[in-house]
């Protein structure tokens, strides 16, 4: 690859209705918000892909720990790194449309799978959410300012700050502008309040700052006047080129938020549309072509997990979704590992393993291999049953789920939804989570768990 070329990929990759005020909780006492995928197709080699979400994870686990995390220029350079492999072995362009490569088994994520418009009717007070053609994002329909807008908003229980993008004024870190979006500010909306009080955020490959605001929201049909969230007016070229979201909901707990205000969760139960703050969601995979899946605020959906599957675990932190893991199994027997802990992050898609566990689990998968970028190929038409224990239960992978961007390939390797980083704990991504009713409650700081139906 030429260094030019090289360098512009690294760039691209780093720099990451109705409106009626509630006045009780709706009857059924939730608010459910529909699942549906939607097509991305940003050309990106799937190693790379694999390193931003390493990236990520190595952030957010150092920050869970109350440490320091890596760099920027660290975070770049495992980029470099993972780029020079792909150079070395394949002679592969990493950025345009994702042409093929000189190898045939070489995975590129053309992500390009149709939208399938079988989608269940809406229940009363719903609005859509979108899932990425890659099932690496979550994406809600949430309408903003007044006159009321439609905005694109990431969902993510891995942070706790709300945020758009300022129309009064936006720059990328890449020295332009913030893309093709969404934004708001006084000129857009007639009901926007500027505090003028500063907030910032940095992911695990990407960050936004700004000012923090007051404005009418509208979820799932139910209107919140003067809610107080975040404009940015700084935002990295990994959310300025990203076509897909204007901005990112956090649903961890309160006390991640940056911002220092109540999560949309728990202004939904204060001011009594929900009765208790709770965000349950049910992640669908794209390669199903089914729209099942749902985020639930107040409650859970019986209809979407079998109940006798189904356990209340412990959340040990007073941010993230931590919670004890009771072990790792793989086509049934027992994988030794270290770690006891696992975080719970919907913003991640790989299941990332401290760096030993991850090569035990691997060892028991039948073809499985340890590339020199650092990742790990699985047969594309694996069997393997990977499992993870929690609150006594085995809940399985599909092993679908076990394959990282494949587009639905079934000959040749596949890169790993299994990845490693040097931690102690499991940041359990949505490799684990499209196969489970996942449900947290920042009331009673509880997690359930039930295998998804």
């Amino acid at each position: 690859m030429h260094p030019s070329a090289l360098l512009a990929v690294l760039l691209a990759l780093f720099s990451f209705s109705v409106d009626a005020r509630p006045t009780k909780a709706r009857r059924s006492g939730l608010l459910t918000l529909p699942l549906r995928h939607v097509q991305r197709n940003n050309g990106v080699h799937v190693e790379l892909r694999h390193q931003q979400q390493i990236n990520r994870a190595t952030r957010l686990a150092a920050r869970a720990d109350g440490l320091v995390g890596p760099s920027d220029e660290q975070l770049r350079a495992n980029l470099e790194r993972r780029a020079a492999y792909l150079s070395k072995r394949y002679n592969v362009p990493t950025e345009g449309s994702g042409s093929s490569t000189t190898e045939p088994d070489t995975d590129i994520a053309t992500l390009t799978v149709e939208d399938d418009e079988t989608s269940p009717a809406l229940a009363p007070f719903s609005s859509v959410v979108s899932i990425d053609g890659a099932d690496t994002s979550y994406v809600a329909t949430v309408g903003m300012g007044t006159p009321s807008r439609d905005f694109a908003i990431i969902l993510d229980s891995g942070s706790g700050d709300f945020w758009v993008q300022s129309d009064d004024e936006c720059t990328s870190d890449n020295g332009g502008g913030c893309g093709n979006h969404s934004f708001l500010g006084a000129a857009s909306s007639s009901t926007f309040v500027n505090t003028k009080k500063p907030w910032s955020i940095t992911y695990g490959s990407g960050s936004a700052a700004g000012e923090i605001v007051n404005d009418t929201i509208v979820l799932g049909g139910v209107l919140l006047d003067n809610h107080t969230f975040g404009i940015a007016h700084e935002i990295s070229s990994s959310f300025s080129r990203d076509a897909v979201a204007d901005g990112l909901m956090g649903l961890g707990k309160a006390g991640l938020s940056n911002q220092g205000v109540p999560t949309p969760v728990q202004v939904l139960r204060n001011r009594g549309v929900i009765p208790a703050a709770i965000t349950s969601y049910r992640l669908p995979r794209l390669l199903d072509h089914t729209n099942n899946g749902e985020v639930t605020f107040g409650g859970v959906d019986e209809t979407k997990f079998d109940p006798s599957t189904a356990v209340t675990i412990d959340s040990t932190s007073n941010g993230f979704w931590l919670t004890a893991l009771g072990g790792v199994s793989v086509n049934g027997g027992d994988v030794s590992i270290n770690s006891t802990v696992a975080l719970m992050d919907t913003g991640t898609s790989l299941l990332i393993a401290p760096a030993a566990d991850a090569a035990a689990i691997h060892a028991k998968i039948p073809g499985a291999i340890l590339q020199d970028s650092g990742s790990y190929t699985i047969p594309c038409d694996t069997t393997a049953s990977v499992s993870l224990k929690f609150g006594g239960k085995q809940f399985e992978i599909n092993p679908k789920d076990l394959l990282f961007a494949s587009s639905g390939r079934t000959t040749g390797a596949c890169t790993s939804g299994i990845g490693s980083f040097d931690d102690t704990k499991f940041l359990v991504g949505d490799t684990f989570l499209k196969n489970v009713y996942f449900s947290t409650n920042a009331d009673d700081n509880t997690i359930m768990l039930a295998k998804a139906i």
